[in-house]
């Protein structure tokens, strides 16, 4: 089906059809994320696999964001193509995002997007949203297609590295969507790469909190508390609506 139309007048319309799945997102030429790892023979005369790489940019100075293959920006762990795939890209993306809507002054996405939910925005926390890159398309900031989120990992894959270098505990590879989860992020605006070019609020990983970093919460000693004891019960109460667990 051709959905030109339904792009260039109700482009509202057209990128929630997309977040919910209704139209596929290779209607917006996506990049590519590159393939999973090969076998470890293959993987490694290709130079792969590639660990996390854990940098930080100052997200407000959207002019200097960092970008290309070796950008200081946070990266989940990289097969040999997809880290390939990157080189190809050049200086043209860089820091890992998901378009969540429509900038402030536009319409926004419908409040309908979350697959099999019927309330949520398209970027709520669930893996909504359109997933992609930042980075600079005619001197602007833009936001690039790119499905790093959804594809598969195969059989070789983050568990199965990190029992290859005997990375255990905090020091093991996460899965794509479990190092998404575990980012700092912000929401900024940027221009889609795609017709109608139109202004959208992107959320971006711009930091990978390590666990001796001073923002990175280590939770509460616990085992001063008796099992099932109601002090117990009102501590983790109160550590859950610090942080949004409880509603």
């Amino acid at each position: 089906m051709n959905f030109s139309d339904l792009s260039q007048y109700n482009p509202k319309l057209y990128l929630d059809g997309i977040c919910r799945g209704k139209i596929p997102l290779s209607d917006l030429f996506p990049l590519s994320p590159g393939n999973p790892s090969s076998p470890p023979i293959i993987e490694g005369i290709l130079g792969g696999p590639h660990p996390p790489e854990n940098y930080s940019f100052d997200y407000k100075q959207t002019a200097s964001i960092p970008l290309g293959p070796s950008g200081a920006y946070p990266k989940p762990w990289l097969s040999a193509s997809q880290r390939l795939q990157n080189v190809a890209n050049g200086s043209l993306i860089g820091p890992y995002a998901r378009l969540v809507k429509y900038a402030d002054n536009n319409p926004l996405i419908p409040d309908t997007c979350t697959s099999g939910q019927k309330s949520g925005k398209c970027g709520s926390s669930g893996g909504g949203g359109i997933w992609g890159r930042l980075g600079l398309g005619a001197g602007v900031l833009t936001f690039y297609p790119q499905d790093w989120y959804n594809q598969s990992e195969g059989t070789y894959n983050a568990a199965y590295w990190s029992n290859q270098f005997g990375l255990t505990g905090n020091a093991a590879w996460q899965t794509k969507k479990n190092w998404w989860a575990s980012t700092s992020k912000a929401t900024i605006i940027a221009q889609t790469s795609f017709l109608p070019y139109e202004d959208v609020e992107v959320e971006v990983a711009y930091a990978s909190p390590q666990f001796d970093d001073p923002e990175y919460f280590r939770g509460l000693d616990l085992g001063v508390y008796n099992d099932f004891s109601l002090e117990l019960l009102t501590v983790m109460i109160a550590v859950a609506a610090s942080i949004k667990w409880v509603l």
